[in-house]
């Protein structure tokens, strides 16, 4: 199964790397984890719907008509690490590829919200953009822990 992560942000930076390996070593070699770090386009004499026009512009640039879109969004649905593991394992039986989006500081435009197939809040808190990468990846980590049930989900 392939996911890849799509985030709108800086480059990150080497710890944010080392996390990101951190996990992605730990996967078995069928799942495999990509990652297309897209830079902000935030300009002090753009909108911010001039800003989420461009960064929506460049997101969908990179989605095809057959990709799984779930993006993360504070309005999404909520949920836990199980029920997680119940949607990864459910498109890992199917075959789905899945395309993640995290959005710039701005959020998501509404048009990658509509081309998403699933919309999910991780939480009420606000993250930054660099440490949910690694959250979402760790997530993805112990979602195949959970569905091959082994010790690390407590």
């Amino acid at each position: 199964m392939n996911i890849k992560i799509i985030s709108i942000g800086n480059k990150p930076n080497k710890w944010e790397l080392e996390g990101e390996e951190y996990y992605t070593k730990q996967l078995p070699k069928n799942l495999n984890v990509n990652y297309l770090h897209i830079k902000g386009q935030q300009h002090p004499n753009m909108s911010k719907k001039e800003i989420l026009q461009k960064e929506s512009d460049l997101i969908l640039s990179k989605i095809s008509k057959k990709d799984y879109v779930v993006s993360w969004d504070a309005q999404g649905k909520d949920i836990n690490s199980e029920d997680f593991s119940i949607f990864l394992s459910k498109c890992i039986e199917s075959k789905k590829e899945i395309i993640f989006i995290i959005g710039g500081s701005l959020g998501l435009s509404d048009n990658v919200l509509n081309r998403s197939n699933l919309i999910l809040s991780a939480s009420l808190l606000t993250f930054p953009h660099r440490l949910f990468r690694l959250i979402l990846m760790e997530q993805i980590y112990r979602a195949y822990t959970i569905i091959n049930k082994k010790p690390y989900h407590k």
